[in-house]
């Protein structure tokens, strides 16, 4: 293999921009992963129960009232720049988030009345402040990646991560604070982001800033009709995400939220966050495509499937094979319990990833309440499962119900958008095949490994495992895309 030739194939199947991104995303993965061992080991799995169900509560009231006006962005930022309508599109975007943020300081001022315990007051008041900030700088990094503003994208996410870790030592073990000092840690940082924004909206895009006289009623119908399909995706998907935290609360203990939501939060983070800094980088050519030529997509939309599988697979699967260990080393003995919950976690955020080509798609052709019957089907499945089988077996089973909804859904949109997933199996069966039959070898050997070789579990046996399965995976992987852009060239 030449020089070249390798060159050739990095330019052929990766995508720089993914590079970027993919840098970028991998710095608050790695706070992440080193905040987790410290302060799981500091904070209770009881106060790990109450901070999650607060931040979650609001993450549901800013996805009703304003989270949703991110999908807008997405949607009308290229027909509203040609027509040099900005200033109309985000006017309207602010007036609709100005309205939302007095109802979500209502509710707040009315929940923090009403709760006795201190700690779950404190967790209120910093969870609302960063939530009101929160989506500001969502629909700024929304327009940064429409520009392809790559670099300045890496380095706000990058700092962001980098503060909000330093902020959170220096208020649990400086200060004393007690778990509330996460939802701190977050408003601050994200307070310290507005300000840039501020400041780089003011001098490049002062498009962005709300101007009541560039109200226009066809913009406020577009963003509302659109809008509701986004609200409803957007809410549906964080029902599948997390309404099971509520019924683990009703049916088991708050202790049990605090261990299911950790262990769920580690394959979240490592496989949605790679997730997020793909379709980051595909996502303008991805749009560009669907408005430009939907009818003929399937093509380009396999292409970009079959990438997001040689990229995630292997990292789901590795994910789901160490289960064991990512809980040990990032979590701890006290939450050791629900290791097993990080293995389906993988697998449904790897499915989710996956239908997110076919939901875009069919919101392009304007089949919307087709996504929307899809996402409704897949909350009543996943909530009438939890309903049945919580009261009866251990709550660590409600990631099995998860991984069962997101399966369902992943099904319903290959029925729906069946074209692009025939490109992918017509135009590369050989390398799925070969990356399937290497993970099952993979599996089949490390359970006779466990099974006849090892009768317990050693970091050190499954550091060399891991560094050997990885090794296999990414070999087998690097050789079928030389291969292919070889024929590819011919």
């Amino acid at each position: 293999m030449s020089f070249n030739d390798l060159k050739y194939t990095f330019r052929r199947y990766q995508n720089f921009d993914f590079l970027w991104y993919l840098v970028g995303t991998m710095v608050p993965i790695l706070f992440n992963f080193i905040r987790n061992p410290i302060f799981t080991r500091h904070f209770t799995p009881e106060e790990y129960g109450y901070y999650s169900l607060v931040f979650l509560t609001y993450n549901y009231l800013s996805l009703i009232f304003y989270s949703w006006l991110g999908s807008i962005i997405w949607r009308y930022y290229y027909e509203y720049k040609n027509k040099n309508k900005l200033h109309e599109l985000f006017s309207s975007l602010g007036s609709i988030y100005s309205a939302g943020s007095f109802i979500l300081l209502v509710i707040t001022i009315i929940w923090y009345g009403n709760t006795e315990l201190q700690l779950v007051k404190k967790i209120i008041v910093f969870s609302f402040f960063y939530y009101l900030l929160n989506d500001v700088t969502s629909f700024y990094l929304i327009t940064i990646r429409l520009e392809k503003k790559v670099l300045e994208y890496n380095l706000l996410q990058s700092l962001r991560a980098i503060i909000n870790f330093l902020v959170l030592c220096f208020f649990t073990f400086i200060l004393n604070f007690r778990i509330e000092a996460i939802a701190l840690s977050f408003f601050i940082s994200t307070l310290l982001l507005i300000i840039y924004i501020i400041i780089s909206a003011y001098r490049n895009y002062k498009f962005i800033f709300l101007s009541i006289s560039k109200l226009t009623k066809d913009t406020l119908g577009k963003i509302f009709r659109y809008g509701f399909t986004g609200l409803l995706v957007n809410a549906f998907a964080l029902i599948l995400y997390n309404s099971d935290r509520y019924l683990i609360a009703l049916y088991h203990d708050i202790n049990s939220v605090g261990i299911y939501n950790q262990n769920y939060i580690i394959a979240q983070t490592a496989i949605s966050a790679i997730t997020m800094a793909f379709f980051n980088s595909i996502s303008p050519d991805f749009n560009q495509c669907l408005t430009i030529d939907i009818k003929n997509s399937a093509i380009f939309i396999s292409r970009k499937m079959f990438n997001y599988i040689i990229l995630l697979a292997p990292i789901t699967f590795l994910i789901s094979l160490f289960a064991f260990e990512f809980n040990l080393f990032l979590l701890g003995q006290k939450f050791h319990h629900g290791y097993s919950i990080i293995s389906y976690v993988a697998v449904s955020m790897f499915l989710f990833g996956w239908t997110t080509f076919s939901e875009t798609k069919l919101k392009f052709a304007n089949r919307l309440w087709t996504v929307i019957i899809g996402f409704s089907a897949a909350c009543i499945i996943n909530i009438a499962l939890n309903l049945f089988f919580l009261r009866i077996y251990d709550y660590s089973l409600a990631a099995v119900t998860t991984l069962i909804a997101f399966a369902f859904l992943f099904v319903f949109f290959i029925i729906y958008d069946k074209e692009s997933y025939l490109e992918l199996v017509r135009s590369y069966y050989f390398e799925l095949i070969i990356l399937i039959c290497t993970i099952a070898l993979i599996l089949f050997l490390n359970t006779w490994i466990k099974g006849y070789v090892l009768n317990y579990k050693r970091v050190i046996v499954s550091l060399i495992e891991f560094f050997i399965y990885s090794g296999i995976l990414f070999t087998v992987i690097f050789f079928l895309l030389y291969k292919r852009n070889t024929i590819t060239r011919k």
